[in-house]
């Protein structure tokens, strides 16, 4: 297939007979949509197959969306579109497709049968849209087997991996000192009267087992006053930033659990806590609008001269591995983190990298936690810590330590593919200890999505986060059921028979006469055919509504204080207000 970038003035004349004469838009409505499209910078690109005609595809990479589609002298309309959208998709990742109303059914049905899934409508001035997104597990299997050649170059990475003799406070600071050193020294992340920020890891209250730090959980305290230490000489004002998603408004009731209080008392002038749940903050664009066009990044974070990134290395029931990546969660206030799993979730941890840019990314790996992470797995200790200045190339360290493969990860894979960071092996330069020195499999989270009689799931194809998710909730339903103490909740008989679908394929197993819950993007087409549960992933609060409608004599799970679930509901109907998600 030949292909070639146009400018629109090439195609203004088709465009316009398309939208006057197939789409019967007025003369008037006509001109705004160009008018738009210039705004937007939309670019033809031209698609031309000698045996099945032309297509040109109007699309913005400014907006990564897009907009339009013509097609000349086809036989094959799908065939012609799925080649091109191949291409496309290699070259700029994730896209949307926003197109009128008006479009005719056949290039929507193309669409679906592309992979893309409808998301929600919009109206500017008289013109209505509907705009189409491609699921993360769409996306990676539209790629699975191809050449991936990541945005941009990227330069080698240096990661340090350094296994502690012992897991005493001097040898923490000593460790940290000596990583320092092969990174290129502390003034070249931290000069004299800069404003430092540390972002830990800081989730839940599951670190704490019968009164004792257990590790595994949230950034090791001792880490964070040894980097005060080290850095106080240098820096103006340390301010150690987090903003708890499990407990969202218990953020320095978690600060005091783990005694990170302790950590202003080293220089109480200088050292500081900050919940960044509550912060102010301000709006900021996204680079290439991927899913969400704007981001609310609190100022704590845009106003520090250097973000150090401190995660804890564990996994993740949803996204396989919580590192340093994924940490960067805890930055966005609880608003902003449920939207990202209704926009999804993958794109905008990546969406985070391009605002908020830690210089340098510390894994606390003294004990880790692997199995059903990142709050209820095991302990497991590896006396390590991993750093270097890119977070995509520390966490593909930390993944081949825990016996993974990069790609593993959805949101460790998108970031590398979006020009984060590297992760293959030739463009990472490994010091101190060696990968294989320090190599220990991890176990991972076991999901069970099993059947009952009359409830049934079917997950073809999906990705780890609905897996996890869905995982979550339905774990809460393999409990005895009060009706009758010798079956599960989840073995309760239905009338009509209950079928859960994740994942983007349901082979024709869907029926009417059923009672139908579609969970995720992947399956947003099928809304008319039973309960949509909108997300990419969904959060697990959206799941657990869902399903536990079906419970009505059984308490609903809380997922934090009954306060805070009454302030997430309104949070989510919020989204659903201001976003029209279809």
């Amino acid at each position: 297939m030949q292909i070639q970038r146009e400018v629109l003035t090439k195609i203004r004349e088709k465009l316009k007979k398309h939208l006057l004469q197939d789409l019967n838009l007025s003369p008037l409505q006509t001109e705004e949509l160009l008018t738009m499209y210039q705004e937007e910078e939309v670019e033809p690109y031209k698609f031309y197959d000698p045996n099945n005609g032309t297509l040109w595809i109007l699309y913005s990479p400014k907006r990564s969306t897009i907009y339009s589609f013509l097609f000349e002298n086809t036989q094959d309309m799908l065939n012609l579109l799925s080649d091109a959208l191949d291409e496309l998709i290699l070259k700029e990742s994730l896209i949307g497709v926003e197109i009128l109303e008006e479009e005719s059914h056949k290039i929507i049905d193309l669409l679906i049968r592309y992979g893309f899934r409808p998301f929600l409508r919009k109206r500017k001035n008289d013109l209505k849209f509907v705009r189409f997104e491609l699921s993360t597990a769409i996306y990676f299997d539209r790629i699975k087997g191809k050449e991936i050649k990541p945005k941009g170059k990227y330069q080698k990475e240096k990661v340090v991996i350094k296994k502690l003799p012992s897991i005493t406070y001097d040898q923490i600071k000593e460790t940290l000192r000596e990583i320092f050193i092969l990174l290129g020294g502390i003034d070249k992340y931290v000069q004299k009267g800069m404003t430092v920020v540390l972002k830990p890891n800081v989730v839940a209250d599951h670190g704490m087992r019968n009164g004792k730090y257990v590790g595994g959980v949230v950034t090791d305290k001792r880490i964070l006053k040894a980097l005060i230490e080290l850095l106080l000489p240098l820096a103006k004002r340390i301010i150690v930033a987090e903003g708890s998603s499990i407990n969202r408004k218990e953020t320095f009731k978690l600060f005091e659990l783990y005694n990170y209080f302790e950590l202003v008392e080293i220089d109480p002038k200088k050292v500081s806590l900050c919940d960044l749940n509550t912060d102010d903050t301000e709006e900021i664009p996204v680079p290439y609008a991927k899913r969400l066009e704007a981001r609310k990044v609190p100022k704590t974070l845009l106003e520090a001269d250097v973000i150090i990134n401190l995660p804890v290395m564990k996994t993740h029931f949803a996204a396989v591995v919580s590192l340093g990546v994924k940490n960067l969660q805890g930055c966005m206030p609880p608003l902003e983190k449920y939207m990202t799993h209704f926009f999804g979730l993958w794109q905008n941890l990546v969406n985070i990298h391009h605002l908020v840019k830690p210089k340098l990314t510390i894994v606390d790996a003294l004990v880790a936690q692997e199995g059903f992470g990142p709050v209820y797995g095991e302990p497991k200790e590896m006396g390590l810590l991993i750093a270097g200045d890119n977070p995509v190339a520390v966490d593909a360290v930390c993944m081949r330590i825990m016996g993974l493969k990069p790609t593993d990860s959805p949101a460790v894979y998108l970031a590398y593919i979006q020009g984060i960071g590297p992760i293959e092996e030739e463009n990472i330069e490994v010091v101190g200890n060696s990968i294989e020195e320090v190599r220990s499999p991890f176990l991972l989270p076991e999901i069970n999505l099993s059947n009952g009689p009359h409830f049934k799931i079917f997950a073809e194809g999906a990705c780890p986060g609905c897996k996890g998710y869905l995982h979550f909730v339905i774990h809460k339903l393999r409990r005895p059921d009060p009706k009758n103490p010798e079956r599960q909740l989840i073995e309760r008989p239905f009338d009509p028979e209950v079928n859960v679908f994740i994942g983007p394929y349901e082979n024709g197993k869907i029926s009417k006469k059923k009672k139908n819950i579609f969970i995720g993007l992947c399956q947003s087409h099928n809304a008319s055919k039973g309960e949509l549960v909108m997300g990419c992933p969904p959060h697990a609060e959206a799941i657990m509504n869902a399903v536990f409608k079906l419970f009505p004599d059984v308490p609903r799970p809380t997922y934090a204080d009954e306060s805070e679930e009454a302030k997430l509901e309104g949070m989510l109907k919020e989204i659903l207000q201001k976003f029209q998600l279809t």
